[in-house]
């Protein structure tokens, strides 16, 4: 199991590192929340534990990237030396799956990294993602269009799996901008423009399959289903 820390400390990072190899998980370090999305952008990991505090963006914020434009389900873990009721409320309540307070017992925090991997084995099928004629494995990170996989590049399929994930809600350039950037992009850009029109050339979004994909004028795109024809049927 491939588990993400996000910590700026070094010692501390090399202390949760050591805990967790020696009890066989695969472990990577980041130093900040910036990297962190990055990372997460193209690597696929089972758990992540965050320090609250880091350079540039705090924990909280790489929480609400993860849960609200990533729309990732992988466990959550804050292992933080905030400790006041506020704080660990916010965390939950932004999608945290648990809350370690520093310094930590090496015991306690295996079990609890665990406790977030049995979690993400017995959802795993929510994973997967059926409209129409696709089924997304964001597990994969994969779509097949009638049973055929069909090739994309990493932001070709983050952005057409958000709108997977978001069937029928009009989703801003801004919000998709961030899912495939992890930052917004400029008003003269047309690198989303792009991006969408080759998604929706490759994964051919289009009624026959079961979906459509507009753009809405000012606000963005919607992926919304559409009933699809009964074989000989009259028109």
């Amino acid at each position: 199991m491939h588990i993400l820390i996000v910590e700026d400390d070094p010692i501390q990072a090399q202390a949760v590192s050591g805990v967790l190899s020696r009890h066989n998980f695969s472990v990577s370090v980041v130093n900040d929340g910036e990297a962190a999305i990055d990372f997460l952008k193209t690597e696929t990991v089972d758990a992540v534990l965050l320090d609250w505090h880091l350079p540039g963006m705090s924990g909280v914020e790489v929480l609400h990237w993860i849960r609200h434009v990533a729309c990732a389900e992988y466990g959550v873990l804050f292992l933080t030396s905030r400790v006041q009721e506020l704080d660990v409320v916010r965390a939950l309540e932004e999608g945290a799956d648990d809350y370690l307070a520093k310094p930590f017992r090496s015991d306690e925090l295996v079990a609890r990294v665990h406790a977030l991997v049995r979690r993400v084995v017995r959802n795993a099928n929510n994973k997967i993602i059926r409209a129409g004629e696709y089924v997304v494995d964001q597990q994969s990170r994969s779509i097949a269009l009638r049973g055929s996989e069909v090739s994309l590049t990493t932001k070709e399929f983050q952005l057409a799996a958000t709108l997977f994930n978001n069937l029928g809600k009009i989703l801003s350039r801004e919000l998709l901008a961030m899912t495939a950037w992890g930052r917004e992009l400029g008003a003269e850009s047309r690198s989303l423009d792009t991006h969408i029109y080759r998604i929706r050339q490759k994964l051919k979004l289009r009624p026959e399959n079961g979906v459509r994909l507009s753009s809405v004028y000012t606000a963005g795109y919607r992926l919304e289903s559409v009933a699809q024809p009964v074989a000989g049927s009259e028109t």
